[in-house]
């Protein structure tokens, strides 16, 4: 009698055990999915969009959801920096006449936001490159989870779904960031050579005019490299 209890116990025991993997299994089979379909609708939006963060799944799904969508938001908001900076109406009218007029001959706040402006777009910048590297990406799972069967799937979903391609973009972060550290570089000289010679130019026909040919000179040849 107590034999037949004990079976009985142990079946019930035993099909509990395969109901809960059946239902671990369909669950995982699901979040796969949405977790594919997820990472797909991320891949397709422009680089420069405002991500969704929010996970959308369980186990280590969301892990790996969460470890790409962070990914693609931050990547998207240093960029979208970067990109204000230049079209920053403060830093294509610095060297303007009404600027002259408004924080010459001293050009304290204009040479403190040119040195600002690029100590965070470089800092911005050097880390986009950074991020940009594939080994950066496919380890960047690493800070979500050790496990390495969702370690294995993030980095099969970031190589099917292309979001290394999304990202692979150095060449024009290179070439954007000597573009704009000239700029801003040029024109630190530029005020700092203002101020130093403030008593040799003056402002006159909404024009800039210097006493000596030589600082025109020099100035205009300042010009020319910010071409």
């Amino acid at each position: 009698m107590n034999k037949r209890i004990n079976n009985r116990y142990l079946m019930i025991v035993l099909g509990s055990i395969v109901l809960v993997f059946g239902i671990y299994v369909v669950l995982c089979n699901h979040n796969e999915k949405v977790l594919r379909k997820e990472i797909r609708s991320v891949v397709s939006q422009d680089i420069d969009s405002k991500y969704e963060v929010k996970c959308k799944t369980i186990f280590g799904y969301c892990d790996i959801e969460e470890a790409i969508k962070n990914y693609m938001s931050e990547y998207s908001t240093k960029l979208n920096n970067i990109k204000k900076v230049s079209t920053d109406k403060q830093l294509i009218n610095v060297l303007s006449v009404n600027n002259y007029k408004k924080d010459g001959p001293k050009f304290e706040k204009s040479i403190k936001y040119l040195t600002d402006t690029l100590d965070s777009y470089n800092k911005d910048s050097d880390s986009l490159i950074k991020m940009s590297d594939k080994k950066y990406l496919s380890d960047y799972i690493k800070n979500y989870t050790k496990s390495n069967k969702y370690i294995k799937l993030y980095k099969e979903i970031i190589n099917g779904e292309n979001v290394y391609e999304k990202v692979d973009n150095n060449t024009e972060l290179e070439t954007n960031k000597k573009s704009i550290n000239n700029t801003i570089k040029v024109s630190i000289k530029v005020l700092e050579f203002l101020k130093a010679n403030a008593k040799k130019w003056k402002l006159e026909d909404n024009m800039i005019k210097f006493n000596d040919y030589k600082l025109l000179d020099k100035y205009n040849a300042y010009l020319k490299k910010l071409k």
